[in-house]
């Protein structure tokens, strides 16, 4: 790369990381040229490590990383983050039926508990916002019920009953891919599961990457964001989007996701 990108880094969390993604994160550093640093980040810490400050920083970790950056308004322009844009009820408004979930309830774990449910009945649930704090998945009613009564006993920061979730019915899923996009175009691409199961592939159909591009522009949530897309029959849906300092590569091409965000936080500095 030219010396566009001289003044910025990327800070990588090296703890709570997959060491293979390090390593190629780490590869495609050294051969452009950007400046790295990796931190370890003390879990339920309230303090940042130490690092350069003076560069502009590009941030890759957990949520727990990330949370600590958004505190600093400076160093949060290199979090490609806004609570608000990302969560599944503003998708709904934005992209209404290309959701995967459109039409879903968005709601709360405590007034879930008051729908007209069979014990036995199957929902899909996961949080509305991007926070992780549980893994989208299919529950029968009366799971979620047991669940609900052990967030009434204790004290969990990022899950409670009144947690923000969305429900709906399960969907017969073939492929999944996660897309990254740039200034609203797709930089990389990775399948990750196959009917239900994991299975990385690099790259997706041109049809995926055609309409996702075609989502974009309807709307994005942020310049620099990562958007998984599913087949499901024989249309292709968004299943949720999420922020690129925290997600998970698979069998992406990290170099190109590197490269292109790297050249965009560095143009974003001089403007």
């Amino acid at each position: 790369m030219d010396n566009k990108v001289d003044n910025i880094q990327w800070i990588i969390q090296k703890n709570l990381t997959n060491r293979s993604d390090i390593q190629f994160l780490k590869s495609s550093f050294e051969k452009l040229g950007i400046t790295y640093q990796e931190i370890d980040v003390i879990p339920f810490s309230p303090v940042l490590p130490d690092f350069d400050k003076e560069r502009k920083t590009i941030f890759y970790g957990s949520l727990t990383l990330g949370n600590l950056v958004m505190q600093d308004e400076l160093l949060s322009q290199g979090l490609f983050m806004d609570y608000a844009a990302f969560s599944m009820e503003n998708y709904f408004r934005k992209w209404s039926n290309h959701m995967l979930n459109y039409g879903a309830v968005v709601t709360s774990f405590h007034d879930l508990m008051k729908m007209d449910f069979e014990k036995e009945t199957l929902l899909f649930i996961r949080p509305d916002d991007d926070s992780k704090s549980f893994s989208g998945e299919v529950k029968e009613f009366g799971e979620i019920s047991s669940w609900y009564d052990k967030l009434k006993m204790f004290d969990n920061t990022n899950l409670s009953p009144t947690s923000r979730i969305v429900v709906s019915k399960p969907y017969n899923i073939k492929y999944e891919w996660r897309l990254w996009i740039v200034r609203k175009k797709v930089v990389a691409a990775s399948r990750y599961r196959e009917n239900f199961q994991l299975s990385k592939q690099r790259g997706c159909p041109m049809e995926v990457t055609m309409f996702a591009e075609e989502r974009c522009q309807e709307y994005t949530p942020a310049d620099v964001f990562v958007m998984d897309v599913c087949l499901c029959g024989n249309e292709y849906f968004i299943v949720e989007c999420g922020c690129l300092n925290a997600a998970g590569f698979y069998d992406a091409d990290i170099e190109a996701i590197v490269f292109s965000v790297s050249e965009y936080f560095a143009e974003m500095q001089t403007i």
